[in-house]
């Protein structure tokens, strides 16, 4: 559901000529491939990315874009579909990256560094959401080394610094207990200036940093702030529901849950035309009867109870269980 801040990344700014890695021709179609992300056209996105390696199937960009395809596309439908292509991929990002790390300028190592930190940083989401906590946790810190030896080799290379400041941001945030008793620094306020540094300064990097202070901005309670952002970016990105989630949590816990419904009721419409993804379909649903019953609704709290019923039989084993709970909320 919740569309991850570490997977989609842009470019704002021309690249210098003398770098391989970042030639404007790749510009471009990192920057078309990500536009067609946001907005959720996965095979368009797909094919602008297969380019890259038409251009150099040594550049670790050329594995690393398709992946956040495939990852957004996970995401989107809160399942594992492509996990073992998706790995591959990741794998394939490492090696070329390590291997150009031997024989390249400052900028291109940096450029390097930068995609093996998004690498672990996705693995570190993959994990987090269909494997191990813990592996999660340590290729999250492996993420954050590899977006320092960037900075180390080049710190004008401001796209490091999103992966560096959601980390320090949700690290401080995650802490919990343990940073209120002074074992871990509170980072946060670092990671959010390094998160606005990628939005004013990064090469490719500036929406995805804006889509990841979205989240930040709820964190903070600071709804006014998302449903700006959100309400900006969704009148760019119309056809993706990557900015509807957020806008429709920002309304609820907002308060304002007339507009909440009327959001996760267009999320849930959305989903019934995409078969197959039933975990978000409950949870659109799920959120859609909770703002209803703030507004005492009953005819609609009603409808979605009778839909849930009569689709109830058809939701695998697999997404029952995780999504119990709102299960027996919903036909209860």
């Amino acid at each position: 559901m919740i569309a991850i801040f570490g997977t989609l990344f842009f470019l704002t700014l021309a690249a210098p000529s003398d770098s391989c890695l970042l030639t404007p021709e790749k510009i471009d179609i990192i920057r078309a491939g990500q536009e067609a992300i946001f907005d959720s056209r996965w095979d368009e996105a797909s094919a602008i990315f297969d380019s890259l390696r038409s251009i150099d199937n040594t550049d670790p960009a050329a594995f690393l874009f398709p992946a956040t395809v495939l990852q957004a596309e996970m995401i989107d439908r809160e399942d594992e579909t492509y996990g073992r292509r998706f790995l591959r991929m990741l794998d394939s990002v490492a090696f070329y990256a390590n291997r150009r790390l031997s024989h390249c300028s400052r900028r291109d190592s940096a450029v390097c560094f930068l995609y093996l930190g998004h690498q672990a940083a996705y693995r570190s989401l993959f994990e987090a959401r269909f494997g191990s906590r813990f592996a999660a946790l340590t290729l999250g810190l492996k993420a954050k080394g590899y977006y320092q030896d960037g900075l180390a080799a080049d710190s004008t290379l401001y796209d490091l610094y999103l992966g560096l400041g959601s980390y320090h941001y949700w690290k401080s945030v995650k802490a919990g207990l343990l940073r209120t008793a002074g074992i871990f620094s509170d980072d946060r306020l670092k990671g959010i200036s390094e998160i606005k540094l990628a939005i004013d300064s990064s090469y490719f990097s500036s929406q995805s940093a804006r889509a990841a202070m979205i989240w930040i901005f709820i964190e903070e309670k600071k709804y006014d702030s998302a449903i700006a952002l959100c309400s900006r970016l969704l009148s760019a990105y119309p056809d993706g529901n990557n900015f509807l989630w957020p806008l429709a949590e920002s309304f609820f816990k907002d308060g304002d849950y007339e507009k909440a419904a009327d959001i996760y009721y267009q999320l849930l419409q959305r989903l019934k035309t995409k078969p197959g993804n039933y975990f978000n379909v409950i949870e659109s649903a799920y959120w859609y009867r909770r703002a209803c019953e703030n507004l005492k609704f009953s005819d609609k709290i009603k409808e979605i109870k009778l839909y849930i019923n009569s689709i109830i039989k058809s939701i695998p084993k697999e997404i029952r269980y995780r999504q119990k709970s709102r299960l027996a909320y919903l036909v209860r």
